[in-house]
């Protein structure tokens, strides 16, 4: 995977992104507020702000993107983002290791794949 960089307006317009759970564990939300440019090996620092509505404390969510880049090309990327949140509680985990992309390059969306308990 080459190195991808983004812009900081491009950053902006993708955190916008809300999903929702899609587990009948609960209903838990989350905000991407910013991405910051990669350092190493792709990876990028986003500040999330995650709600957990559900009755029951949260140990991790595992969030996957999907991108169309303008060229037609598919890019993916998954990662499990380790966090403790109390039942119905809503935190932000600033400057979390999240695998990065390019929004100036490419349009996509984030969603929920599971959430640990």
């Amino acid at each position: 995977m080459s190195k991808i960089v983004v812009s900081t307006l491009a950053a902006f317009a993708m955190s916008c992104c809300i999903a929702h759970a899609q587990d009948t564990s609960g209903k838990v939300t989350f905000t991407i507020d910013q991405w910051r440019k990669p350092g190493s090996n792709n990876a990028g620092l986003i500040d999330i702000t995650v709600n957990n509505a559900n009755d029951k404390a949260i140990t991790a969510i595992r969030l996957r993107c999907d991108y169309m880049a303008k060229t037609g090309k598919k890019v993916e990327a998954e990662q499990t983002i380790p966090l403790k949140l109390a039942a119905n509680a809503k935190k932000t985990f600033k400057k979390t290791k999240f695998p990065y992309i390019d929004t100036s390059a490419a349009d996509g969306a984030c969603k929920i794949v599971s959430v640990a308990q």
